[in-house]
């Protein structure tokens, strides 16, 4: 014998919400639980963890934005093709090293 019960999502959803409510509500039966105290403690640290993934992001922009405002410093006005064969070789050098050092 099988039994099917079907219940419409509409109320599923309404139960769902009631359940979610009932810790923050003004019922003194629900001030001081464990669920309650649980539900704070992950959305706090959800938020917590957004804003230091925030803060990170736009830390990172402003170096790539003082980056870039040094670099067109110091190559306003530089040329390659009238480099001297010795400094090309040593720009390709250090180039070099410096990419190397990134792989590791």
């Amino acid at each position: 014998m099988q039994n099917t019960v079907e219940v419409a999502e509409e109320r599923v959803a309404n139960l769902v919400r009631q359940r979610i409510a009932e810790p923050f509500s003004y019922d003194a039966r629900f001030r001081e639980t464990g669920v309650r105290d649980l539900l704070r403690r992950i959305v706090d640290e959800a938020a917590t963890t957004a804003v230091r993934s925030a803060r990170d992001a736009i830390a990172i922009e402003k170096a790539t934005k003082r980056g870039l405002v040094a670099l067109r410093k110091l190559y306003a006005g530089f040329d390659p093709a009238k480099l001297k064969p010795e400094q090309q070789a040593w720009l390709e050098k250090q180039t070099s090293e410096a990419g190397n050092k990134r792989d590791e």
